[in-house]
């Protein structure tokens, strides 16, 4: 590899990040965690558990910026909705690491892909989106808020992800 190389690809990627909608930045993350945590799966069922940590390691990562990234004051229940949504799935991956339970990891990949979907409808500028009415993991209130008239709830901050 070229000495520097590293150097001009870590600036790529930040000036990429720092010109990207805060909507396709959030698509993003999901596609990042939901990769990191299909190969969680993948390994975990291979019995591969420092590769499966590191992957629940990456996907948790990337939930919690999601989850430090919401603006709860201008985000209503819309906001406070997908923070106890993010808290659930951080939860539940802290819970399938320690008790090696793929099942889990599953659950928090299938809501995050009906977020995903539900990103990827929006037009820019629109309310961030909620799962399908029977999505709710047990434990996680997901009532239908009404759009708040606070357009763009979510402020992403700086991003790191490896892999």
């Amino acid at each position: 590899m070229l000495k520097g190389y590293g150097a001009y690809s870590k600036a790529y990627q930040k000036a990429a990040v720092s010109t990207v909608d805060q909507r396709k930045l959030i698509l993003m993350l999901y596609d990042g965690a939901i990769k990191f945590l299909t190969h969680a799966i993948e390994k975990m069922q291979k019995n591969d558990v420092y590769e499966a940590h590191t992957n629940l390691i990456r996907g948790k990562s990337i939930i919690a910026e999601l989850l430090s990234s919401l603006n709860l004051e201008g985000g209503g229940d819309i906001a406070r909705n997908l923070q106890r949504l993010y808290a659930y799935m951080f939860n539940e991956l802290i819970d399938a690491n320690l008790n090696k339970e793929p099942e889990r990891v599953q659950r928090v990949v299938h809501l995050l892909k009906e977020l995903r979907t539900a990103w990827q409808s929006l037009k820019p500028g629109a309310a961030p989106p909620l799962p399908a009415a029977g999505a709710a993991p047990q434990g996680a209130s997901l009532a239908a808020p009404a759009a708040p008239s606070v357009p763009g709830t979510v402020q992403v901050k700086r991003i790191q992800v490896k892999g």
